[in-house]
């Protein structure tokens, strides 16, 4: 479903993402891990079309919707928290408002045409949730730490961490194809953090994560990519295969250069040891 080919980002002198070829599957649900500054940020923003890369291709299968959570910075005001929420949902609201119309036509005079197309236009408020949309905005507001009490407070009440959940329960309730989230358990409390882990556990879609919460990781990823020296390394499993598995990766690259190390002194001291010597000096 997603691609990126040859793609490269660096910002002044630093090079974050080096030659980068990488595939996405429609099912995925993958930890992005590194060290603070590998790149971690940077790629989502890459993958979610928020930044342009300097070299290569970012390239999505047709019809892939992206939805992206950053770390913090969002904020909603201006209408109540159950208004908000029901906002993300702009496709199922716009067939709402077409079958209320619909209605009001065919109650006063009924052409074929109008009812062709307030069938067709059941059938996908159906297939899409919309007659159960209600109860799911209340699922994911309560599963997120909401209380009923809150859904109809003005959404600049709430402090910042609240306002990362607002954004995070728009989020799911548009159910992107491909789910971007940059450390989704920051701002939530222990009941939330278990909601979400159930949830994104059962999610239909591809979900790419960044978490410091090894646990979290543990039970909802299949798939580690770690970002390390601008380039990408696929571990299959969940964190803590990965630590087991980038250590024992770690532990042959140190093998390997005890013997390059070796191989470099015991030539060097070749050299030294024969350099003046006519009848070494084509060996030397």
């Amino acid at each position: 479903m997603l691609q990126l080919k040859d793609v490269v980002k660096q910002f002044a002198d630093q090079v974050v993402l080096r030659h980068v070829d990488w595939h996405v599957r429609p099912t995925d649900r993958i930890g992005l891990c590194g060290e603070n500054g590998a790149g971690k940020t940077t790629l989502l923003r890459l993958l979610s079309g928020q930044s342009d890369v300097d070299a290569g291709k970012v390239q999505l299968a047709r019809g892939t919707t992206i939805g992206y959570l950053p770390q913090e910075g969002l904020e909603h005001s201006g209408r109540d928290l159950f208004t908000e929420v029901r906002s993300a949902l702009e496709v199922l609201l716009a067939v709402e408002a077409e079958l209320k119309q619909l209605e009001g036509q065919i109650s006063r005079e009924a052409e074929e045409s109008d009812l062709d197309r307030y069938s067709e236009l059941q059938e996908i408020f159906r297939q899409r949730g919309g007659y159960t949309m209600e109860a799911e905005i209340g699922r994911v507001l309560k599963g997120l730490g909401f209380a009923e009490e809150d859904w109809r407070k003005p959404c600049e009440q709430f402090s910042g961490g609240w306002q990362m959940r607002i954004a995070l329960a728009k989020l799911l309730l548009q159910k992107p194809n491909l789910l971007l989230l940059d450390e989704p358990t920051n701002h939530l409390d222990l009941p939330a953090r278990d909601w979400l882990e159930g949830y994104l556990s059962a999610y239909p879609y591809a979900v790419i994560l960044v978490s410091h919460d090894r646990f979290f990781l543990d039970q909802v990823v299949s798939r580690i990519v770690e970002i390390w020296h601008g380039k990408l390394t696929d571990y299959p499993g969940n964190y803590s295969r990965y630590l087991a598995a980038r250590d024992e990766r770690v532990a042959a690259l140190r093998e390997t250069k005890r013997r390059q190390d070796e191989e470099v002194a015991r030539l060097e001291s070749f050299i030294n040891k024969f350099r003046y010597n006519a009848n070494k000096a084509a060996l030397v």
